[in-house]
């Protein structure tokens, strides 16, 4: 063997750790460059399966909300005793200076006794557009405590009393706008004639207009 024969081999050694060198290093470009990585996307455009509003939290219409036609239940009071308290909402069958009588639209019928004590509060009809009504200076009108006469039959109305035996007394009725679909009737003692809430509604919280 000469001289030369084993720098030979050296240099075909090292010329074969290159190319594999290079080889593994074109493979790594290879994989690189064919692996696409996931898209960001962008503050204007929402990730994917998600949206701007979530199903099923439109809020009805009005006209479809439920309506609470009447209700029975006993509550306590702070001295310890019992009461049972009815409320309905309805249309007056009959009316006089002592009582009046509400059917509400499922047929239920019930006699109220009205005496000084029961409070009554009128709402002013709307406009012909359906507006609320204004005076002649364009101020809205406001509802009113009136007496029983000024409630005719085939009014709505909404009723809250007390029972008693067999005898129900009137503690607040409401004719006109106030008798629209809520989620409480709003009458009571306090007369409050916005939204009320379960038991609490027949205590009139929400906006009561003072004595």
């Amino acid at each position: 063997m000469s001289v030369r024969e084993p720098s030979r081999l050296r240099k075909a050694l090292l010329a074969g750790a290159v190319a594999l060198a290079l080889t593994g290093a074109g493979s790594a470009i290879a994989w690189s460059a064919s692996d696409t990585p996931t898209p960001t996307p962008s503050p204007s455009q929402p990730a994917p399966g998600k949206s701007d509003k979530a199903p099923g939290k439109e809020k009805p219409a009005k006209s479809q909300r439920p309506q609470h036609l009447h209700s029975e239940s006993v509550v306590k009071k702070a001295d310890g005793t019992f009461e049972t308290q009815l409320t309905q909402q309805g249309t007056v069958e009959s009316v006089s200076e002592t009582s009046v009588t509400v059917k509400s639209e499922d047929g239920f019928t019930q006699a109220y006794t009205v005496n000084a004590e029961t409070r009554i509060i009128k709402f002013p009809a709307a406009a012909a557009d359906g507006s609320p009504a204004k005076d002649a200076d364009g101020k809205r009108l406001r509802p009113a405590e009136v007496a029983i006469g000024e409630i005719a039959t085939g009014v709505s109305v909404r009723v809250s009393g007390v029972k008693s035996g067999d005898t129900v007394t009137a503690e607040g009725i409401v004719e006109g706008s106030g008798t629209g679909p809520g989620k409480g009737m709003g009458l009571g003692k306090g007369l409050g004639l916005g939204q009320g809430h379960g038991k609490e509604s027949a205590k009139g919280h929400g906006r009561g207009l003072e004595k």
